[in-house]
Protein backbone atom coordinates (compact mmCIF):
# COMPACT_ATOMS: atom_id res chain seq x y z
CA UNK A 1 0.00 0.00 0.00
CA UNK A 2 1.15 3.29 -0.65
CA UNK A 3 0.40 6.86 0.09
CA UNK A 4 -0.55 7.80 -3.46
CA UNK A 5 -3.17 5.03 -3.64
CA UNK A 6 -4.59 6.32 -0.53
CA UNK A 7 -5.02 9.81 -1.49
CA UNK A 8 -6.53 8.07 -5.02
CA UNK A 9 -9.02 6.22 -3.13
CA UNK A 10 -9.37 9.19 -0.92
CA UNK A 11 -9.90 12.10 -4.26
CA UNK A 12 -12.59 9.15 -5.76
CA UNK A 13 -14.42 9.02 -2.32
CA UNK A 14 -14.33 13.42 -1.99
CA UNK A 15 -15.50 13.86 -5.93
CA UNK A 16 -17.70 10.53 -6.06
CA UNK A 17 -16.18 9.78 -9.55
CA UNK A 18 -12.99 8.22 -11.09
CA UNK A 19 -13.11 10.56 -13.68
CA UNK A 20 -13.02 13.52 -11.79
CA UNK A 21 -10.76 12.15 -8.52
CA UNK A 22 -7.77 11.13 -12.51
CA UNK A 23 -8.52 15.10 -13.27
CA UNK A 24 -8.02 16.29 -9.92
CA UNK A 25 -5.37 13.92 -8.92
CA UNK A 26 -3.58 14.40 -12.72
CA UNK A 27 -3.58 11.09 -13.70
CA UNK A 28 -5.48 9.14 -16.36
CA UNK A 29 -8.78 7.24 -15.48
CA UNK A 30 -7.12 3.72 -16.17
CA UNK A 31 -3.83 4.89 -14.13
CA UNK A 32 -6.36 5.34 -11.11
CA UNK A 33 -8.44 1.99 -11.82
CA UNK A 34 -5.28 0.05 -11.91
CA UNK A 35 -4.17 2.15 -8.62
CA UNK A 36 -7.25 0.95 -7.04
CA UNK A 37 -7.28 -2.30 -8.17
CA UNK A 38 -4.20 -2.82 -6.78
CA UNK A 39 -5.41 -1.71 -3.63
CA UNK A 40 -7.88 -4.03 -3.32
CA UNK A 41 -6.04 -6.76 -4.51
CA UNK A 42 -3.98 -5.75 -1.37
CA UNK A 43 -6.58 -5.31 0.96
CA UNK A 44 -8.73 -8.74 -0.15
CA UNK A 45 -11.84 -6.26 -0.31
CA UNK A 46 -13.47 -4.28 -3.02
CA UNK A 47 -13.69 -1.01 -1.82
CA UNK A 48 -15.73 0.43 -4.07
CA UNK A 49 -19.59 -0.59 -5.70
CA UNK A 50 -20.33 0.34 -9.02
CA UNK A 51 -23.35 0.40 -10.71
CA UNK A 52 -25.20 2.38 -13.61
CA UNK A 53 -22.29 4.70 -13.77
CA UNK A 54 -22.77 5.06 -10.15
CA UNK A 55 -20.36 4.38 -7.28
CA UNK A 56 -20.98 4.20 -3.25
CA UNK A 57 -18.41 2.32 -0.88
CA UNK A 58 -18.28 -1.20 -0.24
CA UNK A 59 -18.73 -2.25 3.52
CA UNK A 60 -14.63 -3.03 3.30
CA UNK A 61 -14.32 0.43 1.46
CA UNK A 62 -16.52 1.97 4.35
CA UNK A 63 -14.10 0.80 7.33
CA UNK A 64 -11.11 1.69 5.14
CA UNK A 65 -11.87 5.11 4.26
CA UNK A 66 -11.67 5.50 8.01
CA UNK A 67 -8.54 4.66 8.73
CA UNK A 68 -7.65 5.81 5.08
CA UNK A 69 -8.52 9.33 6.35
CA UNK A 70 -6.19 8.75 9.80
CA UNK A 71 -3.11 7.61 7.67
CA UNK A 72 -3.39 10.81 5.19
CA UNK A 73 -3.64 12.72 8.10
CA UNK A 74 -0.94 11.76 9.60
CA UNK A 75 1.10 11.60 6.77
CA UNK A 76 0.45 15.53 6.41
CA UNK A 77 1.35 16.54 9.47
CA UNK A 78 4.66 14.43 9.39
CA UNK A 79 5.02 16.80 6.59
CA UNK A 80 4.33 20.01 7.73
CA UNK A 81 6.38 19.10 10.89
CA UNK A 82 9.45 17.94 8.51
CA UNK A 83 9.38 21.00 6.29
CA UNK A 84 9.32 23.04 9.67
CA UNK A 85 12.72 22.08 10.24
CA UNK A 86 13.74 24.33 7.34
CA UNK A 87 12.99 27.39 8.47
CA UNK A 88 13.05 29.18 5.60
CA UNK A 89 10.36 26.71 3.92
CA UNK A 90 6.81 27.08 3.58
CA UNK A 91 5.07 25.40 5.86
CA UNK A 92 2.47 24.27 3.83
CA UNK A 93 0.40 26.20 1.04
CA UNK A 94 -3.32 27.59 0.48
CA UNK A 95 -4.72 28.56 -2.26
CA UNK A 96 -7.00 31.65 -1.59
CA UNK A 97 -9.52 33.53 -4.79
CA UNK A 98 -10.29 36.94 -3.98
CA UNK A 99 -11.79 39.88 -5.62
CA UNK A 100 -9.65 42.73 -6.99
CA UNK A 101 -10.06 45.12 -3.82
CA UNK A 102 -7.78 43.36 -0.93
CA UNK A 103 -6.13 46.49 -0.67
CA UNK A 104 -9.30 48.56 -0.40
CA UNK A 105 -10.00 46.47 2.91
CA UNK A 106 -6.36 45.96 4.41
CA UNK A 107 -7.26 42.32 3.29
CA UNK A 108 -3.58 42.33 2.19
CA UNK A 109 -2.77 43.10 6.04
CA UNK A 110 -4.23 40.22 7.48
CA UNK A 111 -2.51 37.74 4.85
CA UNK A 112 0.99 39.33 6.00
CA UNK A 113 -0.11 38.92 9.26
CA UNK A 114 -1.28 35.52 9.05
CA UNK A 115 1.77 34.28 7.25
CA UNK A 116 3.95 35.93 10.24
CA UNK A 117 2.69 33.88 12.73
CA UNK A 118 1.96 30.79 10.21
CA UNK A 119 4.63 30.67 8.02
CA UNK A 120 2.20 29.62 5.51
CA UNK A 121 2.23 30.21 2.09
CA UNK A 122 -0.70 31.98 0.13
CA UNK A 123 -1.20 31.58 -3.30
CA UNK A 124 -3.68 34.25 -4.41
CA UNK A 125 -6.00 34.53 -7.78
CA UNK A 126 -7.76 37.28 -8.65
CA UNK A 127 -10.64 37.75 -10.70
CA UNK A 128 -14.77 39.08 -10.49
CA UNK A 129 -17.32 36.90 -7.97
CA UNK A 130 -18.68 34.80 -10.87
CA UNK A 131 -15.21 33.21 -11.47
CA UNK A 132 -14.08 32.71 -7.32
CA UNK A 133 -17.69 31.30 -7.00
CA UNK A 134 -17.04 29.11 -9.50
CA UNK A 135 -13.19 28.16 -8.36
CA UNK A 136 -14.55 27.70 -5.19
CA UNK A 137 -17.41 25.17 -5.82
CA UNK A 138 -15.07 23.60 -8.23
CA UNK A 139 -12.49 23.09 -5.60
CA UNK A 140 -9.66 24.77 -7.55
CA UNK A 141 -9.11 27.17 -4.63
CA UNK A 142 -9.21 26.42 -0.68
CA UNK A 143 -11.16 29.96 0.05
CA UNK A 144 -12.28 32.78 -1.51
CA UNK A 145 -12.90 36.50 -0.09
CA UNK A 146 -16.15 37.53 -1.45
CA UNK A 147 -18.89 39.85 -1.20
CA UNK A 148 -21.69 37.80 1.04
CA UNK A 149 -24.84 39.65 -0.07
CA UNK A 150 -25.94 37.05 -2.35
CA UNK A 151 -23.37 33.60 -1.66
CA UNK A 152 -26.06 31.01 -0.95
CA UNK A 153 -25.56 29.57 3.13
CA UNK A 154 -26.64 25.99 1.48
CA UNK A 155 -23.30 25.50 -0.16
CA UNK A 156 -20.96 27.75 1.59
CA UNK A 157 -19.68 28.45 5.07
CA UNK A 158 -18.22 32.09 5.60
CA UNK A 159 -16.59 34.45 8.39
CA UNK A 160 -17.88 38.01 7.64
CA UNK A 161 -14.68 40.27 7.83
CA UNK A 162 -16.01 44.03 6.76
CA UNK A 163 -19.43 45.77 6.40
CA UNK A 164 -19.21 48.67 4.42
CA UNK A 165 -21.47 51.88 3.70
CA UNK A 166 -22.66 52.51 0.50
CA UNK A 167 -21.93 56.36 -0.74
CA UNK A 168 -22.77 58.21 -3.84
CA UNK A 169 -19.71 59.95 -5.17
CA UNK A 170 -20.09 62.89 -7.77
CA UNK A 171 -17.71 65.41 -9.40
CA UNK A 172 -17.10 68.70 -8.46
CA UNK A 173 -19.61 69.69 -11.79
CA UNK A 174 -22.39 67.34 -10.80
CA UNK A 175 -22.30 69.07 -7.07
CA UNK A 176 -23.82 72.26 -8.67
CA UNK A 177 -26.89 69.87 -9.33
CA UNK A 178 -27.44 69.13 -5.28
CA UNK A 179 -29.00 71.18 -2.64
CA UNK A 180 -26.55 73.98 -1.15
CA UNK A 181 -27.05 72.50 2.45
CA UNK A 182 -28.14 68.73 2.72
CA UNK A 183 -26.74 66.15 5.70
CA UNK A 184 -27.18 62.77 2.63
CA UNK A 185 -28.54 62.29 -0.48
CA UNK A 186 -32.05 61.46 -0.46
CA UNK A 187 -34.00 59.33 -3.06
CA UNK A 188 -35.17 62.21 -4.51
CA UNK A 189 -32.04 63.36 -5.75
CA UNK A 190 -30.94 60.34 -7.09
CA UNK A 191 -33.85 60.11 -9.56
CA UNK A 192 -32.19 62.89 -10.97
CA UNK A 193 -29.13 62.13 -11.93
CA UNK A 194 -26.93 59.97 -14.83
CA UNK A 195 -25.24 57.10 -13.60
CA UNK A 196 -22.12 54.60 -14.24
CA UNK A 197 -22.46 51.52 -12.89
CA UNK A 198 -20.23 48.51 -12.31
CA UNK A 199 -20.85 45.70 -14.91
CA UNK A 200 -24.40 43.58 -14.60
CA UNK A 201 -22.31 40.93 -13.36
CA UNK A 202 -21.07 42.31 -10.05
CA UNK A 203 -22.77 42.36 -7.10
CA UNK A 204 -22.81 45.90 -6.44
CA UNK A 205 -24.42 46.10 -9.66
CA UNK A 206 -27.07 43.60 -8.34
CA UNK A 207 -26.79 45.55 -4.86
CA UNK A 208 -27.99 48.89 -6.73
CA UNK A 209 -30.67 47.28 -8.52
CA UNK A 210 -31.78 45.95 -5.73
CA UNK A 211 -31.71 49.06 -4.02
CA UNK A 212 -33.44 51.43 -6.38
CA UNK A 213 -36.58 49.11 -7.28
CA UNK A 214 -36.89 49.12 -2.65
CA UNK A 215 -36.96 53.06 -3.09
CA UNK A 216 -39.01 52.76 -6.50
CA UNK A 217 -36.38 54.55 -8.44
CA UNK A 218 -35.27 53.87 -12.30
CA UNK A 219 -32.11 55.38 -12.64
CA UNK A 220 -31.03 56.89 -15.94
CA UNK A 221 -27.91 54.39 -16.40
CA UNK A 222 -25.55 55.78 -19.24
CA UNK A 223 -22.66 53.73 -18.76
CA UNK A 224 -21.55 50.35 -17.61
CA UNK A 225 -17.67 50.19 -16.69
CA UNK A 226 -16.11 46.93 -15.70
CA UNK A 227 -13.85 47.79 -13.28
CA UNK A 228 -14.20 50.25 -10.42
CA UNK A 229 -11.05 52.42 -11.30
CA UNK A 230 -12.84 52.83 -14.59
CA UNK A 231 -15.58 54.21 -13.27
CA UNK A 232 -14.19 56.00 -10.97
CA UNK A 233 -11.95 58.01 -13.67
CA UNK A 234 -15.29 58.01 -15.40
CA UNK A 235 -16.97 59.95 -12.46
CA UNK A 236 -13.90 62.01 -12.20
CA UNK A 237 -14.76 63.56 -15.60
CA UNK A 238 -18.12 64.70 -15.08
CA UNK A 239 -19.35 61.50 -17.27
CA UNK A 240 -21.98 61.09 -14.39
CA UNK A 241 -22.58 59.92 -10.87
CA UNK A 242 -22.47 56.51 -9.14
CA UNK A 243 -23.62 54.01 -5.59
CA UNK A 244 -20.34 52.64 -4.62
CA UNK A 245 -18.97 51.25 -1.03
CA UNK A 246 -16.99 53.86 0.84
CA UNK A 247 -13.73 51.72 0.77
CA UNK A 248 -13.75 51.59 -2.92
CA UNK A 249 -13.74 55.39 -3.34
CA UNK A 250 -9.96 56.37 -3.59
CA UNK A 251 -9.99 59.66 -3.08
CA UNK A 252 -5.84 59.97 -2.52
CA UNK A 253 -5.99 58.63 -6.45
CA UNK A 254 -8.97 61.25 -7.14
CA UNK A 255 -8.44 63.92 -5.11
CA UNK A 256 -11.75 66.02 -6.97
CA UNK A 257 -14.02 63.41 -6.23
CA UNK A 258 -16.92 64.19 -3.74
CA UNK A 259 -18.31 61.40 -1.50
CA UNK A 260 -21.73 61.57 0.66
CA UNK A 261 -23.81 59.46 2.51
CA UNK A 262 -27.17 57.92 1.86
CA UNK A 263 -30.41 59.11 3.29
CA UNK A 264 -31.92 55.44 2.59
CA UNK A 265 -28.46 53.62 3.76
CA UNK A 266 -27.03 50.46 1.71
CA UNK A 267 -24.47 48.30 2.70
CA UNK A 268 -22.21 45.13 1.92
CA UNK A 269 -20.46 42.80 3.70
CA UNK A 270 -17.30 41.26 2.81
CA UNK A 271 -15.92 38.10 4.30
CA UNK A 272 -14.24 34.71 3.77
CA UNK A 273 -16.04 31.79 2.50
CA UNK A 274 -15.63 27.84 1.93
CA UNK A 275 -17.11 25.25 0.28
CA UNK A 276 -20.10 24.12 2.77
CA UNK A 277 -18.96 19.97 4.01
CA UNK A 278 -15.31 20.25 2.13
CA UNK A 279 -12.51 18.55 4.29
CA UNK A 280 -10.11 21.31 4.04
CA UNK A 281 -6.92 21.03 4.57
CA UNK A 282 -5.45 22.13 7.82
CA UNK A 283 -3.65 25.21 6.66
CA UNK A 284 -6.90 26.28 4.95
CA UNK A 285 -8.52 25.84 8.30
CA UNK A 286 -6.14 27.62 9.73
CA UNK A 287 -6.49 30.89 7.50
CA UNK A 288 -10.19 30.44 7.73
CA UNK A 289 -9.90 30.58 11.44
CA UNK A 290 -7.31 33.49 11.38
CA UNK A 291 -9.98 35.49 9.43
CA UNK A 292 -12.82 35.24 11.98
CA UNK A 293 -10.36 36.94 14.37
CA UNK A 294 -10.74 39.93 12.31
CA UNK A 295 -13.86 40.61 11.89
CA UNK A 296 -15.49 44.00 12.33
Amino acid sequence: MTIIQIKHFLAILEYNSFSNAAEEMFVSQSALSKQIKSLENELGTSLFVRSNNKISLSPGGNLFSKYAKIINEAYEAMIRELSSLDESAPAGTVALGTLPLITDYSIMKILASFQKVSNIQVNITEGDQNLILHLLSTKKIDLAILRLDYVPKKSYEFHPIRSDDFVFVCSKKHRELLPEDFSAVSPKMLSGFSFIMLNKESDIYKLCADYFYRLNITPKIKFIAGRHLYLLNMVDTGLGVTLLPKNMVDTAVFPDLLVYPLEEPLDTLLGVAKLKHRILPLEAELLYNYFSGEEE
